[in-house]
């Protein structure tokens, strides 16, 4: 397996992490569809179809998971890189990192002087 040891073409940030090129807003709206329906299909007592709802969107889910390609996003700028071989060895998001960077961004705009 090959590590990635590119670093941000925006920032040059060295650390990034690796996600699913998907956008969130779909992915919540999914959610919260699967959630109304299998709810109403229980208010009508129909328990199977409740159970069958979450399984679709579930198979739904589980498919769009091995179809998407990854992406690299940036910690410190968010920038999104494409076209990441398959192979790559990247890090999933740490939260630690993901502080030390957001830390760092509050003191730096804590430093430079609000513009009049």
């Amino acid at each position: 397996m090959n590590a990635v040891s590119s670093s941000c073409p925006v920032c040059g940030c060295d650390d990034m992490w690796r996600q699913k090129n998907f956008p969130q807003s779909i992915g919540l709206f999914m959610v919260g569809l699967a959630m109304a329906l299998s709810t109403w299909a229980w208010m009508r007592y129909e328990p199977v179809w409740a159970l069958g709802i979450l399984l679709f969107f579930a198979l739904i889910d589980w498919v769009l998971y091995i179809v998407m390609p990854d992406v690299l996003v940036c910690y410190r700028c968010r920038a999104r890189i494409s076209g990441l071989p398959n192979e790559a060895i990247v890090p999933k998001f740490d939260l630690e990192i993901q502080e030390r960077y957001r830390q760092e961004e509050i003191r730096r705009n804590q430093q430079s002087p609000p513009a009049n």
